[in-house]
């Protein structure tokens, strides 16, 4: 899988290179563009898993995985008398915030992660006392008075047919811990290690995010 990737990222290389230094400013879909030489591309695309993707757009992580929600709509709180209630609302991350990917393949990413409209939305319900999105559903249940704590157990899959091979990700919910004592600022620490398949390969990877959040 790495030889022949490194073929596509050589043979991309050159007319890529020559683009970028002539003000070449294209607009491809996420994924579709490869990444040229140093992970080189264009203006406003981040290079993941040898192929250029749009700053702040879900995206791929490691070797291809699929990128994380910008956040589903949601009624925004600024925290409340519960425990419950100062979880519940949209949650941002702001400086200072990163994520980490570390892949079987080689793939590493050691990412700022702010500034780019990553976002999750807590509510009430699920199967425990909060649910939220990021790469999958997870319920959340209450770790203390001001933390909660991920269901054990939990995973989503998604095939990604955008990309050639089309590509299946599993992530799986290890550990998604939002710490407030406000309801109105709060940091996360969150490991969501996945797996990825096609036809030119598999392999897996943990992805890990550590954040300081800001509810809108």
């Amino acid at each position: 899988m790495r030889t022949r990737l490194s073929a596509i990222l050589i043979a991309t290389a050159l007319p890529l290179a020559l683009a970028v230094a002539c003000g070449y400013s294209p607009n491809p879909a996420n994924g579709e563009l490869h990444c040229g030489s140093s992970n080189t591309c264009p203006e406003g695309y981040s290079c993941m898993s040898g192929r250029c993707w749009k700053d702040g757009a879900a995206g791929s992580t490691g070797t291809g995985g699929s990128g994380g929600s910008t956040g589903r709509g949601g009624t925004t709180g600024t925290g409340g008398s519960s425990q419950v209630d100062r979880f519940i609302g949209t949650w941002s991350f702001v400086l200072p915030s990163t994520r980490m990917i570390s892949c079987t393949d080689g793939y590493t990413e050691n990412k700022e992660w702010s500034g780019l409209g990553e976002m999750f939305v807590v509510t009430a319900g699920g199967s425990a006392a909060l649910r939220t999105h990021y790469y999958c559903d997870w319920d959340l249940n209450l770790g203390s008075d001001t933390s909660t704590l991920i269901k054990p157990g939990q995973t989503c899959s998604l095939t990604e047919t955008s990309l050639m091979p089309p590509v299946t990700y599993t992530w799986h919910g290890m550990l998604f811990t939002l710490s407030t004592t406000n309801g109105g600022a709060g940091t996360l620490a969150a490991d969501i290690p996945y797996d990825y398949s096609s036809t030119a390969g598999s392999g897996s990877c943990m992805m890990h995010f550590t954040g300081s959040m800001a509810k809108n």
